[in-house]
């Protein structure tokens, strides 16, 4: 199967305080160096992130040298501790933040759901929190009306999904982040 993604020796390195180097041409420098392709020239990379015990250095190092490749129809899961660097990499891959060191391919487009329930409106009934979402995710009226029967299908609220949902169980509220979570399936793996 053809590769989705591809990351190679990505790090990431997160400068506590204020940002910047304190003068205008060390900036320069530095923005110049990245222009190029290097790293950048003022970086020392400090503690690593561990919560328990204090850091001497400014500098946090959130991931380093993590390499993997997704083929098209994989299914990947993030699983670590509290600062592990699992939403440092969903934001890098999802191009929100960019990484320190190394390199990512993407082919297609990345949408990574970093809140449970992020997008879920209330007032609004399942079907039109599908198009909401689905909206969000960058997917177009015509992609989410093509898969909606399957959505629907796949989540189980098929009764439900014209009820608003601030009236859903705890069960069926889940049910709509599978929905969203089947969305982003379809988005991504599927390249709707």
């Amino acid at each position: 199967m053809a590769k989705v993604i591809e990351v190679e020796n990505l790090s990431k390195v997160y400068q506590l305080g204020s940002y910047g180097t304190g003068t205008f041409s060390r900036d320069l420098e530095r923005y110049w160096a990245r222009f190029k392709g290097k790293g950048d020239p003022f970086l020392k990379i400090g503690d690593e992130n561990d919560r328990t015990v204090e850091g001497q250095s400014d500098m946090v190092l959130s991931l380093k040298d993590i390499n993997f490749q997704i083929e098209a129809g994989d299914t990947m899961g993030i699983i670590g501790r509290n600062g592990a660097g699992k939403s440092t990499l969903l934001k890098i891959l999802s191009r929100i933040t960019s990484p320190t060191t190394g390199s990512i391919k993407v082919r297609g487009r990345v949408a990574s759901l970093l809140e449970v329930g992020t997008g879920f409106h209330p007032e609004l009934s399942g079907r039109e929190n599908i198009f909401l979402n689905g909206a969000i995710l960058g997917m177009r009226k015509s992609e989410i009306k093509r898969r909606f029967a399957e959505i629907v299908e796949f989540s189980g609220v098929e009764r439900y999904i014209d009820t608003p949902v601030k009236r859903y169980s705890s069960g069926s509220y889940v049910s709509m982040m599978v929905i969203h979570k089947v969305m982003v399936y379809y988005k991504i793996l599927k390249k709707v």
